[in-house]
């Protein structure tokens, strides 16, 4: 008959084996007494095998150290590496963060732009990569990599975004001139002309921008003529037969007439924080947007003269919900002005930059394309029919360093990227331009110089 201690002392089994090594007995005249004597004893095991199944508590203040991640491709693999995100300090004393190692990495995977993520594998901290086929994730990869650590709370890298789609034909682009000097060009959507930007030292500290207009055949400038020895980026009329672009002097937007050779001056308040010009499909209006370090805001102007048009309220930048500094670009159907925009959503960790869709009419945004955190998407641009939107993204540089070209389908939303030749890499400075509906003009980095490109889709 088994005794009353024992069942109360073999709960869950556990304590079963000390059964013999505690005097637990059943002899009635000292029960009670080596009853409590074993309790006594037994206390320090009960809360070992507690302080042990119990979880470690995790500490909100401390933080995973994160890593930056880098993905390559070869051939239809993907091969992810990433190192982890170190705090050099410059100034003494150096910043309190709680920062701790991972223990392990998990990386998680997403076969498209906004798929869910999903936990491809768990690899321990001295691994720092892995290749995955792309047979099974896809044509295009989404990959994060979570520090974990017992002891805090997990952290993600910024995601990252690849794919294994062909290399496009590309070829340096000899419309804008011989110089690499060139600031910014435009190209008629046939080929036929090219307007561009040229920055020349004239003394020490002193700098003009002559702007030139050429005639091209097969890209080749067969005629130059300059138009203004202090232009800016200029953006060609639908009928290519008009320029127009911002300039300080004269506190305006210009709008030159090549059939002429006159101009004429359309006042703005202030020109200074005007990047980008966009004209509408019929010529009779201008787009463009203002930004200081304070505020942003979207205009319109009849090309006829006239006070601008707001189109949007004024955005603070310090709200990190502004339209940034890049190019804009109205639909060929006269529906949208596009353009890049930072949004956050009221969290730090949710920062991006889309590409947005406004309404000429001032109704406001209409539709944005979403991305993932800490995505820059920028320098939007219409294809000639309005069926494609190409676009500079940050998105395969976890470091938000470098970007890549992409094409966006307007009506699916689907997206493709523009794959280029190792040491090709797009510069942000500048917004694809097409020429017909296959093929894009871009400027690139190459070598440390830029210069312009063009490829075949």
């Amino acid at each position: 008959m088994t005794s009353p201690g024992y069942s109360v002392f073999t709960f869950h089994g556990v304590l079963q084996p000390l059964y013999h090594e505690t005097g637990l007995h059943t002899n009635k005249s000292g029960y009670g007494f080596t009853m409590k004597r074993s309790l006594f004893r037994l206390l320090p095991v009960f809360l070992t095998l507690l302080m042990a199944c119990k979880e470690k508590a995790v500490d909100p203040t401390r933080r995973v150290r994160t890593v930056s991640l880098q993905i390559s491709v070869a051939g239809t693999f993907y091969d992810l590496s990433w190192e982890p995100n170190r705090i050099v300090c410059i100034t003494a004393p150096c910043p309190d963060v709680a920062d701790v190692e991972a223990q392990e990495y998990e990386v998680q995977v997403a076969t498209s732009e906004l798929g869910a993520f999903h936990t491809y594998r768990t690899l321990s901290a001295d691994a720092k990569s892995i290749r995955i086929p792309a047979a099974d994730v896809g044509e295009q990869l989404v990959a994060r990599i979570v520090s974990k650590n017992k002891g805090a709370p997990p952290a993600n890298s910024n995601p990252v975004m690849a794919s294994t789609a062909f290399l496009s034909q590309s070829a340096y682009y000899p419309g804008f001139g011989l110089t690499n000097d060139v600031v910014g060009g435009d190209v008629t959507p046939d080929g036929a002309k090219a307007v561009y930007t040229v920055l020349v030292q004239e003394t020490a500290g002193t700098y003009a921008t002559p702007l030139y207009v050429a005639d091209l055949q097969n890209e080749q400038p067969i005629t130059i003529k300059l138009i203004t020895r202090l232009g800016a980026e200029a953006s060609f009329s639908p009928n290519g037969n008009q320029l127009a672009y911002p300039s300080k002097t004269e506190n305006g937007l210009i709008i030159y007439d090549m059939k002429t050779a006159t101009s004429r001056t359309l006042p703005v308040a202030d020109v200074t924080g005007i990047g980008s010009i966009a004209w509408s499909p019929d010529g009779k209006w201008l787009a463009y947007s203002t930004v200081s370090n304070d505020e942003s805001r979207l205009w319109k102007m009849a090309t006829s003269g006239g006070p601008a048009t707001a189109l949007t309220p004024v955005l603070p930048v310090h709200e990190s919900n502004y339209i940034r500094q890049s190019s804009l670009d109205w639909s060929p159907d006269g529906r949208f002005i596009a353009l890049s925009r930072a949004r956050n959503d009221n969290s730090n960790d949710k920062w991006r930059a889309t590409l947005s869709f406004y309404s000429p009419d001032g109704s406001g945004e209409v539709r944005y394309f979403e991305t993932q955190p800490s995505w820059i998407d920028t320098q939007p641009s219409f294809s000639p029919d309005g069926k494609q939107l190409a676009f500079l993204s940050s998105r395969t540089d976890g470091l938000n360093t470098s970007y890549s070209l992409w094409v966006r389908d307007v009506a699916t939303g689907k997206i493709r990227q523009i794959k280029l030749l190792p040491g090709l890499n797009p510069s942000s400075d500048y917004a694809p331009r097409w020429v017909g509906n296959e093929r894009l003009v871009f400027m690139a980095v190459v070598q440390g110089k830029k210069a312009y490109y063009s490829v075949f889709l």
